[in-house]
């Protein structure tokens, strides 16, 4: 591991790149340049992200502790939706306008179903853990990555989750990464889209590197908090597997993305303009 922060700056101007970085160059390195270099944000709270970011926080706060603090959720839920207005009108004729020039159709739901979505998440996910990893014990939560890349950068991260368990005579890591979701789940599509499984693994090269831990010992699992979902089918684990050809093909991600930048190489990904936020504004003219 390094803690060298005053290597020579990248072009990003920081000495260390992300999973979240490198998935947005993957999709699209103009807008990675827009983001990441000429320091454009598209940061907007939304529904979405502020449920995740509680059910969170809740979560690593229960590991920590063991005890789940549901109510607290609630409450923080209520404030967030009051401070950014989610229910009014004019919000929510905003997001259906906006869902329909992207070609879907949004369905809003109010705060009562989002209290009751993140209450019965929070209650099952103990019994689900027990019952999935037995003998589970937590390892850390939200623990920072910050291993070498090479001499000008370091990837940085932070890992939901990592628990130990025994498993016949052995002890198994599990790196895992919680992700709300739709009832339905993921498609296939975005189960096998290295956009998606290359986080955690790399996640668990590095941490492999890290801690000395043979990466045959450590398993990936993203956990699905599934919204609407009845008790006792709301979570759901989406394994990914990370072996040797799969953390080179992450790796080499990484290294393409490293090397475009390095190039000044940008190009803009027509595909995924309609879901772009700069899209039809003079940064993507």
């Amino acid at each position: 591991m390094t803690n060298d922060k005053n290597k020579t700056l990248f072009a990003t101007g920081k000495p260390h790149v992300s999973f979240s970085e490198v998935r947005i160059w993957k999709e699209c390195s103009w807008k990675h340049k827009l983001m990441y270099i000429d320091k454009l944000s598209d940061f907007e709270a939304s529904i979405y992200t502020e449920y995740g970011s509680i059910l969170h926080e809740t979560i690593e706060l229960f590991l920590l502790t063991k005890k789940m603090y549901t109510d607290l959720a609630v409450k923080k839920l209520e404030e967030s939706w009051k401070k950014y207005g989610f229910d009014k009108e004019e919000n929510v004729k905003e997001r259906t306008l906006i869902a329909e020039s992207q070609g879907w159709k949004y369905r809003h739901n109010y705060i009562e179903d989002w209290k009751n979505w993140c209450k019965n998440s929070l209650d099952d996910l103990p019994k689900f853990l027990d019952e999935n990893y037995p003998g589970w014990e937590v390892v850390s939560a939200e623990e920072e990555l910050y291993e070498t890349i090479d001499e000008e950068l370091s990837f940085k991260g932070f890992i939901d989750c990592i628990i130990k368990y025994p498993k016949g005579k052995k002890t198994k890591y599990v790196i895992i990464d919680w992700k709300t979701a739709s009832p339905r789940g993921w498609s296939r599509d975005k189960k096998q889209d290295i956009k998606t499984t290359a986080q955690l693994t790399l996640y668990k090269h590095y941490w492999s590197k890290k801690n000395n831990i043979p990466l045959k010992d450590i398993a990936c699992n993203f956990v699905l908090l599934k919204r609407g979902s009845k008790p006792g089918k709301i979570c759901k684990i989406v394994e990914v597997s990370a072996g040797p050809k799969s953390i080179e093909r992450a790796n080499k991600m990484v290294r393409n993305m490293i090397g475009g930048v390095r190039r000044k190489f940008f190009m803009k990904n027509r595909l995924s303009c309609k879901f772009c936020p700069f899209e039809k504004t003079e940064h993507c003219k």
